[in-house]
């Protein structure tokens, strides 16, 4: 399996390309997704000389037209951007990324919403919106995001799986692989979107793999939440009380309780079920599910 690799502001990475000529390194990113990705670091103002230090910049314009230009000296810098992305995107997709992490609140780099010049309009960074637009297929998301559990889980989520997709599409035997890989992430796509089951359901037994591509994008976009791995958890629940004994029904159900109570820990509860299923329902051993008990998550 090639590497998957991350396309990241540099500012995360520790690089001093900011305004101010300071970084912004985030301890997760260095210290976590380094370990386990290759993260390639991009930075639009940098790369399109505008120099470093370099005069803070501000959003201006509508959200569908934005400008970036000065803060003190609103001289527009747009056109050297515009400039460096219409080179730079085609090189990017040329480095085949699985996802993008870039600089929250930047007006080159920040993800909807950053706040604009009259502190009214709200829209995305020059550069993300162009990411947004251009890869809408892969994971994307910002420092901030990350930060959350859910928001984690969103982002490592899609990341993974569609970069498994990606290489089962480009396997001899793919087309056979397709009902298996869509029966293992039936949990994991609960977890998102469970509405939406039955039509990836439809196009995984008709071995559509472009339509379930996008419908799969559109699932793992869907923020995941603590009532929707509740309702997993509920199903998990039904299969393991009608095959275990009386013992550890009355314990998983206090476990559950002690869970809704906030005595138990999300990641507690996740290995208990995971701990059950490898006891009494081992057709859910195989569930991309349980990569949420890796330490990345």
């Amino acid at each position: 399996m090639k590497p998957i690799r991350l396309i990241v502001s540099s500012c995360l990475l520790g690089e001093q390309v900011r305004y101010d000529g300071k970084s912004k390194p985030d301890s997760y990113i260095c210290e976590q997704l380094t370990r386990a990705f290759e993260l390639l670091p991009v930075c639009p103002e940098f790369e399109a000389a505008l120099g470093v230090p370099r005069e803070a910049m501000k959003l201006c314009g509508s959200a569908d037209t934005p400008e970036v230009r000065g803060v003190i000296s609103n001289s527009d810098r747009t056109p050297a951007l515009r400039s460096w992305l219409g080179e730079r995107m085609v090189k990017l997709a040329a480095m085949e990324p699985a996802g993008f992490i870039l600089k929250s609140n930047s007006p080159s780099c920040g993800l909807y919403p950053v706040k604009f010049a009259d502190g009214v309009t709200e829209g995305a960074g020059i550069f993300a919106a162009c990411v947004k637009e251009a890869f809408p297929e892969l994971a994307i998301a910002d420092e901030k995001q990350l930060q959350d559990r859910f928001g984690r889980q969103r982002f490592l989520d899609k990341l993974l799986l569609m970069s498994r997709f990606r290489e089962l599409v480009s396997s001899p035997e793919g087309v056979e692989l397709l009902p298996d890989f869509h029966s293992n992430i039936k949990l994991c796509a609960m977890s998102h979107a469970p509405g939406r089951m039955a039509e990836l359901e439809k196009f995984a037994r008709r071995g559509d793999w472009g339509t379930y591509e996008r419908k799969l994008a559109i699932v793992l976009d869907a923020e995941p939440g603590q009532s929707k791995h509740y309702n997993v958890w509920r199903h998990l629940q039904s299969v393991l009380m009608a095959r275990s004994d009386d013992y550890e029904r009355t314990a998983l159900l206090r476990c559950m309780k002690e869970f809704e109570q906030g005595e138990l820990d999300f990641k507690a509860m996740l290995m208990l079920l995971r701990i059950g299923v490898e006891k009494y329902a081992p057709e859910y051993q195989s569930q991309f599910y349980w990569r949420m008990l890796d330490p990345l998550y």
